[in-house]
């Protein structure tokens, strides 16, 4: 039973920010990590993966709807927009078939009981879709159908790149946030749990990140790099 978990979503293949995360959860002493999707849709695929593949001890990973696009190989034919058709494709074209493999692998949900907290469930979007947002200002009657199955109290989502912590239909619902691609956050956004909920933000060299990231070859490469630079301050 973890007493600190580290919940780290939405890398986007920015391993500048994640290595500048996972310097803080060990400075935290946090002593399991969840990974809630969405690692390799970005300018640096297969260094993350290479970099989250590599870690030992108690890690758990959650799969984002970008990952099985990635890993699939999801282009227009499938409905994606043509930009993000681009990416997928050059994403999936960097990455090793084994890499591909545990992208594939990963569960769509995962449940941890936390010291002083009890179960919470690990989600990507939501309880039901790695694709359905649950945002700060999600009205509950949305938000109703979404968790009436579920039985842990405490949910933890990402894929809207906005950190938040409410109470909404019977549930606390916490969004960690995104660590490669933020909304609304200067930082690598992620959330420390245990024994209370901490909604972190870890400061890195974004200079040097965005640089590297023009270079990268990954289709939209500016505008990758712009969002580092200066985030979107809307958004939810």
């Amino acid at each position: 039973m973890p007493a600190r978990v580290a919940a780290l979503y939405d890398i986007h293949g920015n391993l500048a920010a994640l290595d500048a995360v996972l310097q803080e959860v060990e400075r935290a002493g946090a002593d399991a990590l969840v990974f809630g999707g969405d690692l390799a849709f970005g300018p640096q695929p297969w260094r993350v993966l290479e970099r989250v593949m590599s870690l030992g001890g108690a890690v758990s990973f959650v799969r984002g709807n970008t990952d099985r696009e990635v890993a699939e190989r999801h282009g227009v034919e499938q409905g994606v927009r043509g930009w993000i058709a681009d990416v997928n494709a050059w994403c999936h074209d960097q990455l090793t078939p084994d890499q591909r493999a545990f992208l594939l692998s990963q569960k769509a949900h995962v449940t941890l009981h936390v010291e002083g907290l009890g179960d919470l469930l690990f989600v990507h979007g939501s309880p039901r879709s790695d694709e359905e947002a649950i945002r700060r200002d999600t009205p509950e009657a949305e938000i109703l159908p979404m968790v009436a199955h579920v039985r842990e109290p405490i949910i933890v989502c990402g894929h809207t790149h906005v950190q938040f912590d409410r109470m909404v239909a019977g549930k606390r619902i916490v969004n960690a946030g995104s660590v490669g691609l933020p909304n609304a956050a200067r930082g690598a956004c992620w959330a420390l749990i245990g024994p209370e909920i901490e909604l972190r933000e870890t400061l890195y060299d974004f200079e040097r990140a965005a640089a590297e990231i023009r270079k990268s070859g990954v289709p939209m490469a500016g505008e990758f790099a712009d969002h580092i630079l200066n985030p979107p301050v809307a958004g939810s």
